[in-house]
């Protein structure tokens, strides 16, 4: 009788000590061999004058000192405000946490800049938690984030003021923003280092008081590390609207020792950066904001991405890793504007000698773009796994030919620390691993792991009610491992290869788009009787483009009138939703919507072109990403 197949379950369970963030971040806690630093990742104390963040377009730089400094200072400001770090929110308990606890909350609306890095860390360091949102959020999508998580302070650049103001004024609650307290960044124009105090309302730097700095980060037993919620995300779910991830400080934690212990790139370089991923987002916050902290790394900060501006930062800086969303490696593979940076010079050397390595994550790329960009530029990007709920999961390893040669259109193994299993089946009440190779939902589990979701209710009414926690049931087993919504495969080795998505989110770029959400907006339009949104995959972007599929109320509607509808449709979706939101794959008009008998959207019927009708309206001109020079 031959042998059970072997279940597909793969890594290890680990953890770290309990700290505040910002107390860790500041430990130089990879100076020292240790469970979770071999030897070889072993990095010398920071400098206290080494610059750890740098304004690209002034060179105004943020020493080691002076951001600790700073963000400490920041720190007494809040405090000073009446923000009280034991005044705890404290949810239900979770499978991955016995007791979610959230701090007031402050709300940062800034793009990558040296106030960011003041205002995060200060925030960490007086014990209280921060929310963080994208500059382009419009005003509808900023006011759900304020209405979940009622920060008490809110800071955003000068540009998106009114903005916040109009998401503040749609609040239920019309006493709830005298109680709060706004303030803005001008990121082109505010100094750094910071002068005296402008007493102009609402400016930022009244914050930034040495007289009020805080000795040290707000320190709590070490146990709490797991409890006290550090940071909320906002991951898009299926409900159409985003969700907030609460992140404990020992999950920010462990998951900077877990990257760290991995990062085979290091050999003892002292490590430069280009900033531009947004810090905001995960992949930048966990693989650039926080780790970069910790050993001292040199970030050149960016507030937007531009081609022609990271292709000349790489040569001037000597960039030696490169953090990047697939269709930056797209455009570094393919665009003529890369040709002047490949030129060698007397000692062979050219603008990319530096770069030892890069990674990218947030969306699939493929393997022959790695292998593109490794034939043109002498280096190897690398793919990563992760997500706002678990950090970051999965990286290949490896910086040579041979290491590229052996990537199988896989993300790599699981980092130190994390555990991966394929599901068999999807029975909610056992969780049991399928057979290597093959296919099933992805499960993983760390100490990294969300603690919970904000409740359905949002924070402002968990304390005195009942919290609905049914999206975070759904997400974690009842032995804690978290559902991906992914389908993959794993090889004895750990290897993990996604094949597939359970889940229905639209990967643009790094964000996600829930097309509930834009469904929801179509509808909304007396003309549409009914809407159903996919993502269509562009091969020469790495990327996926929502597209609509429209059932006009009219059923007797010209070509013409459809055309006109289309427009009106475009207009309203670019009003109510961020630009990585918008209908670049197109409107295909359609007789019906494929559905199930329980009403479910068939959306791969969609994809795959199986319904009626399709008179199908190009909204915009999709030009090939490596023949331009456009923002991400």
């Amino acid at each position: 009788m031959s042998a059970s197949p072997e279940p597909s379950r793969v890594g290890f369970s680990a953890n770290i000590p309990g700290a505040n963030t910002f107390d860790w971040l500041f430990s130089n806690p990879f100076s020292t061999e240790s469970e979770y630093t071999p030897l070889r990742q072993c990095v010398p104390p920071v400098d206290e004058k080494r610059p750890i963040f740098v304004d690209h377009a002034t060179d105004i730089a943020l020493t080691y000192s002076r951001l600790r400094n700073d963000a400490l200072a920041f720190a007494g400001g809040l405090r000073a405000l009446g923000l009280d770090p034991e005044n705890l929110i404290t949810l239900p308990p979770t499978p991955s946490c016995p007791r979610p606890e959230v701090a007031p909350v402050v709300l940062m609306q800034l793009p990558n800049c040296l106030p960011f890095a003041t205002a995060f860390l200060g925030t960490l360091a007086a014990g209280l938690t921060v929310t963080l949102a994208s500059p382009s959020l419009t005003a509808t999508e900023l006011a759900w984030v304020i209405k979940n998580s009622r920060p008490r302070v809110l800071i955003t650049t000068r540009s998106n003021l009114e903005t916040m103001k109009q998401a503040l004024d749609s609040q239920d609650d019309p006493a709830y923003a005298n109680q709060t307290h706004v303030y803005a960044v001008d990121v082109a124009q505010d100094p750094y280092p910071l002068g005296q105090a402008t007493n102009t309302d609402g400016d930022w730097r009244n914050l930034v008081s040495p007289d009020l700095a805080l000795q040290s980060g707000y320190s709590f037993p070490p146990e709490s590390a797991a409890t006290r919620t550090a940071v909320i995300l906002w991951s898009s779910g299926t409900s159409g609207r985003s969700k907030g991830v609460l992140l404990s400080h020992n999950a920010l934690n462990f998951s900077t020792a877990s990257l760290w212990h991995d990062a085979d790139f290091y050999g003892g370089r002292h490590q430069r950066w280009l900033g531009y991923v947004p810090f905001y987002h995960v992949f930048g916050l966990s693989n650039q904001f926080l780790i970069g902290v910790c050993i001292g790394s040199t970030t050149y900060t960016m507030p937007t991405f531009k081609l022609d501006a990271l292709l000349g930062a790489i040569p001037r800086r000597q960039i030696t890793y490169l953090h990047m969303a697939p269709p930056v490696a797209v455009m570094l593979a393919k665009s003529a504007v890369v040709e002047p940076f490949l030129r060698r010079d007397a000692h062979g050397r050219n603008a990319f000698s530096s770069v030892v390595a890069g990674v990218t994550g947030g969306a699939p790329l493929g393997h022959e773009v790695v292998v593109q960009v490794f034939k043109r530029l002498g280096f190897l990007v690398r793919m990563g796994y992760g997500m706002s709920e678990a950090c970051s999961v999965t990286v290949q390893s490896g910086t040579t030919e041979q290491a590229m040669l052996s990537y199988k259109n896989d993300t790599g193994r699981p980092h130190w620390g994390v555990e991966l299993m394929v599901a068999a089946g999807d029975n909610q009440d056992v969780t049991k691993a399928a057979p290597f190779g093959t296919p099933g939902e992805i499960l993983l589990r760390s100490a990294a792991l969300l603690s919970a979701y904000i409740p359905a209710q949002g924070l402002q009414h968990a304390a005195s009610s009942d919290p609905d926690m049914s999206v975070t049931r759904e997400a974690l087993t009842h032995d804690g491992w978290l559902r991906t919504g992914d389908v993959g495969t794993l090889d004895p080795d750990g290897t993990l290869c996604i094949t597939d998505r359970i889940k229905e989110l639209i990967k643009v770029r790094a964000y996600q788009v829930a097309p509930a959400e834009l469904e929801a907006l179509l509808c909304s339009v007396d003309a549409v009787a009914d809407a159903g949104v996919v993502g269509v995959h562009d091969k020469n972007e790495a990327t996926e483009w929502p597209r609509a599929f429209v059932v006009a109320r009219d059923p007797e509607a010209s070509e013409a009138d459809l055309h006109a509808l289309a427009q009106q449709l475009k207009t309203h979706i670019e009003c109510h939703t961020a630009r990585y939101k918008w209908l670049v794959g197109g409107i295909v008009f359609v007789k019906q919507i494929p559905k199930s008998p329980s009403g479910k959207i068939l959306r791969r019927v969609m994809r795959e072109g199986g319904v009626e009708g399709g008179v199908e309206v190009a909204l915009y001109q999709r030009k090939k990403r490596h023949e331009t020079k456009s923002k991400l």
